[in-house]
């Protein structure tokens, strides 16, 4: 009974030292980026799981086990103020023989951007500015005013000149303009023109100057005898 169970023992340590052992993982290189810098603090998530977060460097080293040719699908956590990606980076598992890992980007870009906003009033100095309904300034003596503000990619706000005060404005009253957010930061031109009435006439008045009087001198004609 002892001699079968040495030899199933042996056979037991024969079958586990003639098993494969597993492949080496593959090594797979993240860069994120975030307007062509580099980004830190992203975390890579597989299968809903956190892994590791990208260096100063923006770049983040994984060791991945699988089968040659088999695809992973990674995803990319952005810090807080930036957009994460929506879909994931399938990472294909590959043996490169020069050794280098395969590197693959995302891209993590800021939740909001910079918007500066040039107002250029034609023949309106002085004019009071409201942008997102609040009151921000007022155009110069050349009609010019520039704001600048961050807002998401897509939304908008509402540019308005305050003309109901001045009575000579006869174009419309607190033109609007509405300008919407681009992916990237931006500089927005809203140009408006102004028509203005002409003043009123004022009338002086300018008494007319007096007539010169033309005397007549008497001509007597000398009578004898009389002065």
């Amino acid at each position: 009974m002892r001699q079968c169970l040495g030899l199933l023992t042996l056979l037991a340590l024969s079958l586990a030292a003639c098993k494969p052992e597993p492949p080496p993982p593959f090594d797979i290189s993240i860069r994120v980026l975030t307007d062509g810098k580099p980004m830190a603090g992203a975390v890579i998530t597989k299968a809903g799981r956190d892994g590791p977060t990208t260096g100063a460097d923006g770049r983040v080293a994984l060791k991945i086990v699988g089968q040659e040719g088999e695809s992973v699908d990674l995803m990319v956590r952005c810090p807080s103020g930036y957009v994460s990606p929506k879909t994931p980076l399938s990472a294909g598992l590959r043996r490169i023989s020069n050794g280098k890992a395969p590197e693959y980007t995302a891209s993590c870009p800021p939740a909001k951007r910079t918007m500066v906003i040039a107002v250029r009033a034609d023949q309106g100095p002085n004019l009071p500015v409201k942008i997102a309904n609040t009151l921000v300034g007022q155009t110069d003596v050349n009609g010019a005013f520039t704001y600048m503000l961050a807002l998401a990619p897509g939304e908008s706000v509402d540019v308005t000149l305050m003309t109901e005060a001045f009575e000579r404005i006869e174009s419309e009253r607190n033109p609007t303009k509405t300008v919407v957010m681009a992916p990237n930061d931006d500089v927005v031109t809203v140009y408006q023109k102004i028509a203005w009435k002409p003043p009123p006439r004022k009338y002086v008045y300018v008494p007319p100057l007096p007539t010169a009087i033309v005397s007549h001198q008497s001509h007597r004609s000398p009578h004898r005898g009389y002065y």
